[in-house]
């Protein structure tokens, strides 16, 4: 008997589903043309980090393990391959590698740091959804409270982040270069928002696929 566990992405079940308010029963046709689709990320870690964004050996250390500066400008990150840091607050971010294993990258960063700092691996509690698409600004911006107006436009070195409401919820919404946008959430809300941004983004066409 094997003792292996099937580890699931929290929309593992929402894979495949279409809406589009124009095609009845659209929820089972996969024929329809989307002009927004959310994808998920493969399982990833996920780990708060703090500590003084002033100390140039805490920087150092952490962009050493990493291989991706601190952010310091408030609500900006910096990604470098898979890996993201995302400025949450004057003294604490958010690390967040594709596929990566948190447990890994936790002990690898105690190992290298000192002083007061704090690492904590929160992969089991979130998730990381892209949306992208003709739809994505507009589903965007009618989801949050925040104004989002502008962020594909800058020309800057490093994209943008802010911690809001998302339907109700919350997420860490990033900006990318190639104009989509990265939701972190938790992951037990992941079932409501996966509902909510197919019937938000119905009137576009919206497809939920997997990583």
């Amino acid at each position: 008997m094997s003792n292996s566990i099937k580890r699931e992405s929290p929309l593992q079940y929402f894979h495949g589903w279409f809406n589009k308010s124009s095609a009845p029963e659209s929820l089972f046709n996969d024929q329809i043309d989307c002009d927004l689709v959310i994808k998920e990320a493969p399982l990833s870690a996920h780990l708060n980090l703090r500590g003084d964004a002033e100390d140039s050996e805490f920087c150092a250390a952490v962009t050493a393990v990493l291989d991706v500066p601190v952010p310091k400008v408030p609500g900006t990150y910096h990604r470098n391959g898979n890996t993201s840091i995302y400025w949450l607050g004057p003294s604490e971010w958010l690390i967040l590698e594709v596929g990566g294993d948190g447990a890994v990258i936790e002990a690898t960063l105690r190992a290298s740091l000192k002083g007061h700092i704090s690492v904590v691996d929160v992969s089991g509690g979130q998730t990381c959804i892209n949306l992208r698409g003709a739809g994505a600004a507009t589903v965007l911006k009618k989801s949050s409270v925040y104004d989002f107006e502008g962020w594909n436009d800058a020309q800057s070195a490093y994209g943008r982040v802010v911690q809001t409401t998302f339907a109700k919820a919350s997420a860490a919404v990033s900006n990318r270069p190639d104009g989509s946008y990265d939701l972190v959430i938790r992951r037990s809300f992941a079932d409501y928002l996966a509902q909510w941004l197919l019937d938000a983004g119905g009137e576009f066409g919206c497809r939920i696929e997997s990583s």
